[in-house]
């Protein structure tokens, strides 16, 4: 089975997708509703994590995806389907912004460490992408300099995201 058909199954089976997601949506609203009982230290703050993990890993992935298909494959964006594509990222977004406004994001374990990791793979894909198209541009507009310069920033976002995953 290779990651194409693992998205093809997905996108057939579209009221799994839709009822992931809407109990993620409901325990994120019956959390709002208990939100004045969440005390620092909690054991409902690991409840959260788990949350925003289950959010975030379908929400990324999604993104890598829908990233994937327009800078690589060079598909319209318009022809991906929207609830293999577009609801994890949507619903991401969406629920962060709720449990936001129920706790604070640094009070929950684990989410610096989630940040760290979106800065990681933000940073990976550029220089992928950069490989990939900038080889042929150092050769015909830009120099060796510019080329060196360019990868010397991207190193240090990365570090500065790598100590922000392990810290």
């Amino acid at each position: 089975m290779t990651v194409y058909d693992l998205i093809n199954i997905l996108s057939n089976n579209s009221n799994t997708i839709i009822n992931y997601y809407i109990t993620l949506l409901l325990l994120t609203l019956l959390g709002l509703l208990f939100s004045n009982m969440i005390r620092p230290k909690s054991p409902i703050l690991y409840v959260y994590s788990i949350l925003i993990y289950a959010l975030a890993i379908p929400g990324i992935l999604a993104i890598i995806l829908v990233v994937y298909n327009f800078f690589f494959l060079r598909k319209n964006l318009l022809q991906l389907q929207l609830i293999t594509y577009y609801l994890p990222i949507i619903a991401m977004i969406l629920l962060l912004l709720i449990i936001k406004k129920t706790v604070p994001l640094k009070a929950i374990p684990g989410f610096d460490k989630l940040s760290g990791l979106f800065i990681i793979l933000i940073i990976t894909f550029l220089i992928t992408y950069f490989i990939q198209k900038a080889i042929i541009g150092v050769f015909f507009i830009g120099s060796f300099t510019q080329l060196i310069a360019i990868f010397l920033v991207l190193l240090v976002v990365l570090k500065l995201g790598w100590n922000k995953l392990v810290k």
